[in-house]
């Protein structure tokens, strides 16, 4: 594997030759790629994140365009326990702000 000095170079060549707009967009498309030849990554995203409580089953649903009950389903697969409300106040402000 090649070295390079500075590890963005890539991503600032790949800006700088006008094939993408910006670095993010660099970052979102290899994610998309990294998502669709190992999609088993991003379940184990959206379950950790789920089971940390930095987002809600609505919203690792949307995140992986099925239906709350596919989510659970996934989630019981996985082994994560589901949560059903906030049992804390501050687990309340927690679902409160990843709402927004």
């Amino acid at each position: 594997m090649i070295k390079l000095a500075n590890d963005n170079w890539e991503v600032d060549q790949l800006v700088k030759t006008g094939l993408y707009p910006h670095q993010q967009a660099v970052f979102r498309d290899a994610l998309r790629a990294l998502y669709t030849v190992k999609p088993q990554i991003k379940l184990k995203l959206i379950a950790f994140a789920y089971s940390n409580g930095e987002i809600s089953l609505g919203r690792a649903a949307e995140i992986l365009d099925v239906s709350q009950e596919e989510v659970k389903e996934i989630l019981w697969e996985t082994g994560i326990s589901l949560h059903f409300g906030p049992e804390t106040t501050t687990e309340l402000q927690k679902d409160i702000d990843n709402a927004k």
